[in-house]
């Protein structure tokens, strides 16, 4: 195994899941699968502060007109 791996221990009904599902979508090995999974969640509970909102949109499109580089 190497270094920048770690082993995980999972239900053998949840890997019988996971298998399935893995070959629908036509990925590699279930452990490909996994992490494929784990990386989408992990993106999606990131910070995301930094989004705009549509108000704050809006009011840099206000901004920006009063500066002369939008119409």
């Amino acid at each position: 195994m190497a270094k920048n791996k770690r082993k995980i221990s999972i239900p053998v009904s949840a890997f019988k899941q996971i298998k399935t599902l893995a070959e629908k979508e036509k990925v590699g090995s279930v452990e490909e699968y996994i992490v494929k999974m784990l990386e989408e969640k992990i993106l999606e509970g990131q910070d995301k502060s930094h989004d705009f909102n549509k108000e704050d949109e809006e009011k840099v499109k206000d901004r920006l007109k009063a500066l002369g580089y939008m119409d």
